[in-house]
């Protein structure tokens, strides 16, 4: 393959891969509406979505990394203008999806924590541990009683 063919064959590559990328971002936006909105049907699709697009978008790395495997081999190929502007978007698209993706986590973690206190309360648990450090039970001067019971 000619220089000019390898350079055409990764940009039609790195544009795969950004319109991927872009359908990733779509969908880590209607995750972080569903948790925002506690749609569980939303959240469950969105959440498929995302795992789909994130294999498209590994599936197109382990093309474009046959191309270029070695990061002295993408450089030489961004040499190429047409090259670099894609692959430029293609890692701000990645550092973005990765940031979002770590924000809905931290949003389903504090939900998930808001759920477990609300449980501790609901039974009458303080949310202390019922073992000491060396995994003696713990002296309890009296649980409060649940608020609710089935």
């Amino acid at each position: 393959m000619s220089d000019h063919e390898h350079s055409d064959e990764m940009r039609r590559l790195l544009d795969q891969e950004v319109r991927a990328l872009d359908e990733v971002m779509e969908t880590l936006d209607q995750e972080r509406e569903a948790l925002m909105s506690r749609d569980t049907v939303a959240l469950e699709l969105a959440t498929r979505r995302k795992t789909d697009g994130l294999a498209a978008v590994d599936h197109l790395e382990q093309r474009r990394r046959e191309l270029a495997p070695d990061l002295h081999s993408m450089e030489q190929l961004a040499t190429v203008p047409e090259v670099a502007s894609r692959w430029e978007r293609v890692l701000d698209l990645t550092r973005q999806s990765r940031e979002q993706n770590e924000a809905n986590g931290r949003m389903i973690r504090r939900q998930q924590r808001r759920v477990a206190s609300t449980l501790q309360l609901l039974r009458g648990e303080s949310g202390e541990s019922d073992y000491g450090p060396g995994g003696e039970p713990a002296a309890r001067a009296g649980r409060r009683p649940p608020i609710a019971s089935a």
